[in-house]
């Protein structure tokens, strides 16, 4: 099956033209080098209120993606990611009272080229040209990006002329590496509305800038970490957001565990530009996602274990605590893995979400396959 994928893939690039003529050659030697990496997974996922009388709802999710690394010459790499469009079963087919009567089947699965962009190598430096991910949209973006490592710091840049924020334009510069023991990360981002009616502060005016940073470090078997983001919308109206988060982790007699602290900005901690992005100073699990609880903070502890020589257990408790009366949530969600191969595993996953501001207490049933290759 992988080689099969690796010559269809070839081939379709050297249709698409993104092997020139004068090096095309059998298609044994155009294989040769080419990197192919994905994974499938589906999940099935039951979600039951407890309040409303054990109602319940099944769906699935499925992830498929594929990506194709294809050396052109020397310096230059070709990468295709295709990805599937739509994952969950949200156009199910309704009866006349409007219930549903069956799931949306495999053959509904729509798979889209998500990433196309060619990257150059040499002496440290790296130059990406195309479809890339654009930094805290959870999207893609046509643009560039350019980053020179130097001994043990790497500097980068990048701009994003087209964006999945309408007219948004992003462009961002960064630095990161290591300073003795310490690890630090650090970019500031600014998303800038290309059309000049959107750009005076009034109402339509969708400019942003954003700063995250992260330090890292392990002291005495134990790892620490802290994280920080913010974002100043440049509508009148609109207040800074900031949070930060610290965590610590570590293995005691086998056991792995860990603790998170997170805090939001007193007028909230939403620090990237679509609120579907995930920051990395959030804590986000279950119903729980910090960044929209306003003035709030929230803690998560974890512990996991081995089971077996395949098996791991874990298992996560959050909990938020906001300004607003009546509005804390509480998340308890327990995994058990089990990896029959390097690059097959199966799990099953139980979360009981406890939202104090909503009259459904909800508990999610999850059983997932995962094949990586």
């Amino acid at each position: 099956m992988k080689k099969f994928a690796k010559m269809s893939l070839v081939a379709a690039f050297a249709v698409a033209g993104l092997t020139s003529t004068a090096s095309a050659g059998s298609l044994e030697e155009a294989i040769k080098g080419v990197n192919i990496s994905g994974d499938v997974s589906y999940r099935l996922e039951k979600v039951t209120n407890t309040s409303t009388g054990g109602d319940s709802e099944a769906q699935h999710d499925i992830d498929v993606s594929l990506t194709a690394v294809v050396p052109v010459n020397d310096n230059i790499t070709a990468t295709l990611v295709i990805d599937e469009n739509n994952d969950d079963d949200s156009d199910k087919t309704l009866d006349s009272d409007g219930n549903q009567t069956t799931a949306k089947d495999s053959s509904h699965l729509q798979m889209d080229i998500d990433k196309v962009y060619f990257t150059y190598n040499n002496s440290g430096l790296t130059a990406k040209f195309g479809l890339m991910s654009a930094p805290y949209t959870d999207g893609d973006g046509d643009g560039v990006e350019v980053a020179k490592t130097l001994g043990d710091h790497t500097l980068s840049a990048g701009y994003f002329y087209n964006t999945n924020m309408d007219t948004d334009e992003v462009y961002y510069i960064g630095a990161a590496g290591t300073v003795g023991m310490v690890s630090y990360d650090a970019k500031y981002a600014v998303k800038d509305d290309s059309s000049a009616s959107n750009n005076d502060g009034t109402a339509t005016d969708t400019g942003s800038k954003s700063f995250h940073g992260s330090v890292s470090g392990t002291v005495e078997n134990i790892a620490l970490a802290a994280y920080y983001g913010m974002k100043d919308d440049a509508l009148s109206t609109a207040k800074k957001q900031t949070q930060y988060k610290l965590t610590a982790s570590t293995t005691v007699g086998g056991v792995t565990l860990g603790a998170e602290y997170a805090q939001n900005g007193k007028d909230g901690g939403d620090t990237v530009f679509a609120g579907n992005d995930i920051a990395a100073s959030e804590i986000s699990i279950g119903a729980l996602e910090l960044h929209g609880e306003g003035d709030a903070s929230a803690i998560l502890v974890s512990a996991a274990v081995a089971v077996g020589e395949k098996g791991t257990a874990k298992v996560r408790y959050a909990k938020s605590n906001a300004k607003t009366a009546n509005t804390d949530i509480k998340v308890l969600r327990v995994n058990y893995d089990y990896a029959m191969s390097s690059n097959f595993a199966l799990g099953l996953e139980y979360t009981r979400n406890d939202d104090d501001a909503a009259t459904d207490k909800a508990s999610d049933y999850v059983v997932s396959a995962k094949y990586s290759f």
